[in-house]
């Protein structure tokens, strides 16, 4: 059901949020179930697959959080499957008709530290940076972006050639020679993956495009909707290792690969973090992630309990 979502490496966490949230709704509605109870079990493998798709990223883990807690409140009352089919597809219908209005919001939020005329560095591709940036061009700001490829899958080209259309000026340059250009530049903008009390989640060079922004003391902001935020211990690895052969085709012998994706990098590196609901101090993380209760059933499937071993009788 969530193979695309799983094999997607190019595109954002937004918009793959978005895509779950669809296949979720039209699970839903297709299902046959007959009880509250056979639905539930049909949920629950269908959320399971797709946290297994995209772990590391917490806008999905948190989808499936709230449509996981509407839902089992109207199985555990004994209403009707049609109630939670429903009640799956409300969250979900939720989830995407918000996402558009919030991205507006943060953008909003975000222009407002762009000076006119600034130079933008980034990296990769993030909806919260498109909406950052499309808000400054749509009011007539101008601004100039350097954007580095973010090899493997270069979805940072695909990011900055899509600019244009928004008469926004924009240079690739590779991701080595990113941080030696962030001196020349107004501020950093990255987007999130994930963001946790004390660091967050992005593609890997963004920590050494935080240290390159330290040093020149360049202020460097995290653009996140806040259904990014996860406790740390909730939030997927974001070591896991992905398809050597993106980086080398035929490894030699005594040749090791270790093609990464994403890292953290500590918040005690970053400026502010622009959300839909303004912009944040690093140390309200903790204050933001609170306010959201975790859904039992989403603890289950993030940490399922291993059965104890069967007993063996004894043998004399």
């Amino acid at each position: 059901m969530f193979e695309e979502i799983a094999e997607d490496t190019r595109s954002s966490a937004s918009l793959l949020t978005g895509m779950a949230a669809r296949r979720l709704a039209q699970f839903a509605e297709a299902s046959t179930a007959e009880d509250p109870g056979s639905f539930w079990d049909e949920l629950l493998d269908a959320c399971r697959e797709l946290i297994e798709a995209k772990r590391e990223m917490a806008s999905i883990v948190n989808l499936v959080g709230r449509v996981l807690a509407a839902t089992e409140r109207t199985v555990l009352s004994g209403l009707s499957p049609d109630v939670a089919r429903g009640a799956v597809f409300m969250q979900c219908h939720r989830a995407w008709e918000l996402a558009e209005a919030s991205l507006e919001c943060l953008g909003k939020e975000g222009a407002a530290l762009l000076p006119e005329g600034g130079t933008v560095a980034t990296l990769s591709a993030s909806e919260s940076v498109r909406a950052v940036l499309t808000q400054c061009a749509g009011g007539g700001k101008e601004v100039r972006v350097f954007v580095s490829e973010s090899r493997p899958a270069r979805e940072g080209v695909e990011f900055a050639t899509s600019l244009p259309a928004w008469n926004i000026p924009v240079t690739v340059v590779t991701d080595a020679a990113l941080p030696s250009l962030v001196e020349g530049c107004d501020l950093v903008l990255v987007g999130a993956d994930s963001v946790s009390e004390e660091s967050f989640v992005n593609k890997t060079g963004t920590y050494a495009l935080a240290l390159a922004a330290r040093e020149a003391d360049v202020p460097f902001h995290v653009a996140a909707l806040l259904d990014k935020f996860i406790p740390v211990a909730l939030r997927g690895d974001p070591g896991r290792l992905m398809d050597e052969h993106e980086i080398l085709d035929d490894r030699p012998g005594g040749v090791a690969v270790e093609n990464r994706y994403f890292e953290s990098v500590p918040t005690s590196l970053v400026t502010s973090i622009v959300t839909e609901d303004g912009v944040l101090e690093p140390s309200r993380v903790g204050e933001k992630l609170t306010a959201h209760p975790i859904a039992p059933a989403l603890l289950e499937l993030l940490f399922p309990r291993r059965k104890a071993p069967a007993t063996s009788p004894d043998v004399p």
